[in-house]
């Protein structure tokens, strides 16, 4: 937990009029007050100078496994879901622990620049390595500071239709991904359209 308090003062309130002041100490917050009643600022002092203070911002649909990958190693020319699958399953033969995590880092720095503070994440867990949980779930304890990331376990290329894709599944959960995904319009195995 952090050990420091911050005043934001000269912010305005949806809903309300005038301007307020809130204090935040140790890291939650502690008072919201009129600022013309205000008491005096501890700690580090932001002027809002009038600003609205509105709740962190959701990404509730991304994949940061495969943020900034477009055109690697080649373009989906027909713009298409299954081209991207394709395309994705050759990039994915290419990830490192550490080319995951670089990706991931700048695309949340980017998302907590704009005020985002809630995400869930998909992450491709159709890789016999599971590389890219992996290197999510460290992400995940790294950010946990600024950012509540969730992880589903995203088995992009099936479960019963790719290779070991139950076992992996499974296994992700076991690791520590947070939800279950499924892609049922991905699922070719004869065996579900009974």
């Amino acid at each position: 937990m952090q050990n420091n308090n911050i005043t934001i003062r000269q912010t305005r309130l949806q809903g309300h009029e005038g301007l307020w002041q809130i204090t935040i100490e140790n890291g939650r917050f502690s008072r919201i007050e009129p600022q013309e009643a205000a008491s005096l600022p501890q700690g580090e002092v932001l002027d809002a100078e009038g600003g609205l203070a509105i709740p962190p911002f959701v990404e509730p649909h991304i994949h940061l496994d495969t943020t900034q990958t477009a055109g690697e190693p080649s373009w989906n020319q027909s713009g298409t879901l299954f081209e991207g699958i394709e395309r994705w399953a050759e990039r994915k033969a290419m990830l490192t622990h550490e080319d995951v995590k670089a990706r991931a880092m700048q695309t949340l720095k980017w998302q907590m620049a704009n005020g985002i503070q809630y995400v869930r994440t998909h992450v491709d867990v159709s890789d016999p390595t599971l590389t890219a949980l992996k290197a999510m779930l460290e992400v995940k304890q790294e950010v946990a500071p600024w950012v509540d990331l969730q992880i589903v376990a995203f088995p992009q290329e099936g479960i019963l239709s790719y290779p070991n894709g139950e076992a992996l599944l499974e296994e992700a959960v076991r690791l520590g991904a947070d939800v279950i995904g499924a892609i049922p319009h991905f699922e070719f195995h004869a065996g579900i359209w009974r």
